[in-house]
């Protein structure tokens, strides 16, 4: 490996000289082995008049709020003048390497890089393609974080390469005005299908790779209608001319990141039907490309500019991914991908989650926030913290409709969105508490202070039924008519899908929380009968009172324990309309969902 490394990189060190003149800053990559995920990669900085250069890697990517430790797939790290010559490297921290320079010479690092966390969504090479995202490939200087930045990537033969960026001087180059629209722009290149695409004279790009039950053609048709609905929520006023969906169908992975211009959205190949499977796309895809505005054109002044190497502490997290959430749903309404009953069926399952998260009393929206660093998840996360996704998406939808309340269904949460995006853009320094509670004055004609105190810096009760009822809706119980038992014991245990039946969260002071039952156990039996995760509701059914007699093994030693669980109806949790409901109701429903109150609802008595 190594006298195949200097040999490639010595003639690109003539490359890195005639840089210092352009002040450019110079990337280029190599896959060696893509079998076994390597590349080698090289970065060469303009002179500095300094007698040492302190070169990164970030410590975390954006979009993703906690610490990755990106460094750790580098090795054989090392350094040179414009001459080729070696210079004395020193490693100061787990991500940066202190370079001894010669003053007013260009200096150029090489390193083998390992690529294979393609969950993280930072870096991952195989035989068919390679995901690069900046902030777990490319090295950067703070010195030179404003210079603009060339990249050249040399692949097996076959392979096309995408970005956000804007394409160089040859078929695997890209040009980037900084190290942070670089890192901003992941590359995909590789095998894919792509496809492109014209809404509102922007261009609309969809590249595929994997192989899987998609269609892209579908895709590419249900994406510019996402382009074009989230669109109208800011006025038409797009933050960019090229926008590239990164779609990676395969196996191992799942999640997606926003970027400036782009984003990557991974599924597991074979779930992009049927319907229900596929409207999950749909919806990730809604909410990747919303925060092309809000997070990527405008976000917390905290994490204005990013700062890569630590913590980009703030508390306005809520905001920056839980009023994504909430309008990724409304997008793919309001554009036709979902109907309003399926619209109506999520909610019903986030408000029923969220009433079962003890955590909400625990940690508040501004709390969780400025914790996302640290958060954890399990059961500790539900009895003791609150999501900054699930908490910010329903305190955004109480924010608009009670915006909607105070301005006569005139005006809501979008916006105050259009005047974060209009004044608080990040090249204007981002925004904070008091822009947002202006931007709520501004739009209502009122003050929120007091309403942030109780439920963003607060842990008050987000009172759904009194919410739901001004837009003419209910939260219910659906318990079938013909169903044969209506009501079911409830302990407060989710268990491990599978045989044996292990306790996986025990909410906290729910009946079994208070019997002594603790994540971990593993259930064998009910008053004397075995049970699994799969039977375990059907066995205590036959029970008329409590408290049951169970049987588990704890440390491999066999326990009884008491539990009186609760009864409650049995059935699905459901948003309806109300039994009646007045004109007022009816107009503000339809001013938040953007979509008419159907007119066999509004003949009911």
């Amino acid at each position: 490996m190594k006298p195949t490394f200097l040999a490639y990189a010595l003639p690109l060190l003539l490359l890195g000289a005639s840089a210092t003149a352009r002040a450019d800053v110079d990337y280029q990559l190599k896959i060696t082995d893509a079998a076994q995920h390597l590349a080698e990669v090289r970065a060469t900085f303009p002179a500095t008049q300094g007698a040492t250069l302190d070169v990164s890697m970030p410590n975390w990517r954006t979009g993703r709020y906690n610490m990755l430790n990106l460094a750790n797939g580098v090795r054989l790290f090392k350094a040179f003048d414009a001459k080729g010559a070696a210079l004395p490297v020193e490693k100061t921290d787990k991500g940066t390497w202190q370079v001894k320079t010669k003053p007013g010479d260009a200096v150029t690092v090489q390193y083998e890089l390992y690529a294979n966390t393609l969950g993280e969504r930072t870096r991952h090479i195989d035989d068919t393609h390679a995901y690069l995202d900046a902030s777990g490939v490319f090295v950067y200087a703070a010195p030179f974080r404003k210079e603009k930045v060339n990249v050249k990537l040399d692949v097996p033969q076959g392979w096309k390469s995408r970005s956000g960026m804007d394409a160089g001087n040859c078929d695997h180059c890209f040009v980037a005005a900084d190290y942070d629209v670089l890192i901003d722009a992941p590359i995909e290149t590789g095998l894919h299908e792509f496809y492109t695409d014209k809404v509102d004279g922007r261009t609309i790009e969809l590249a595929i790779w994997g192989r899987g039950n998609h269609d892209g053609k579908q895709m590419m048709t249900d994406l510019k209608k996402i382009v074009a609905e989230t669109a109208k929520l800011y006025d038409g006023k797009y933050p960019f001319q090229r926008y590239l969906f990164i779609v990676h169908a395969t196996d191992g992975a799942g999640g997606a990141t926003e970027h400036a211009n782009s984003t990557v959205i991974q599924k597991p190949r074979w779930t992009f039907a049927p319907r229900k499977a596929y409207q999950g796309f749909l919806r990730v895809a809604a909410h990747e490309f919303y925060h092309t505005w809000n997070v990527k054109a405008y976000r917390p002044k905290e994490m204005v500019p990013y700062d890569y190497q630590n913590e980009n502490y703030n508390r306005l997290l809520w905001v920056a991914e839980g009023h994504t959430s909430y309008f990724e749903e409304l997008i793919v309404l309001r554009a036709g991908l979902v109907k309003r009953d399926e619209f109506y069926e999520e909610y019903a399952k986030l408000i029923d989650d969220y009433q079962h998260q003890p955590g909400r009393f625990q940690q508040s929206a501004a709390d969780s926030s400025f914790d996302e660093w640290i958060a954890v998840g399990g059961e500790r996360a539900r009895n003791a913290s609150v999501n900054i996704y699930s908490k910010g998406q329903l305190l955004a939808l109480m924010m608009d409709i009670e915006l909607r309340r105070q301005t006569n269904a005139k005006k809501g949460l979008e916006d105050v969105h259009r005047i974060l995006f209009a004044k608080h853009s990040t090249a204007q320094g981002g925004y904070d508490v008091p822009a947002v509670l202006a931007a709520l004055r501004s739009v209502s004609g009122q003050a929120w202070e007091g309403w942030w105190a109780q439920y963003v810096d607060g842990t008050a009760e987000i009172p759904f039924e009194t919410l739901l009822a001004q837009v003419g809706l209910q939260k219910l119980i659906d318990v079938p008519k013909d169903a044969e038992q209506k009501q079911e014991w409830w302990a407060g245990w989710t268990l491990r899908d599978g045989d044996p039946a292990v306790v996986m969260v025990v909410e906290r002071d729910s009946p079994a929380w208070k019997a002594g039952v603790v994540a971990g156990d593993t259930l064998l039996a009910v008053n004397g009968l075995r049970v699994s995760s799969k039977d375990i509701g059907d066995k205590m059914s036959l029970s008329k009172a409590g408290p049951f007699k169970v049987h588990l093994f704890r440390r491999d030693e066999l326990v009884e324990l008491p539990v009186t669980p609760v009864l409650q109806p049995k059935g699905k949790a459901k948003v309806k309309a109300l039994d009646k409901t007045s004109a007022t109701q009816q107009s503000m429903n339809a001013a938040w969902t953007g979509v008419a109150w159907p007119k066999d609802e509004a003949k009911k008595p």
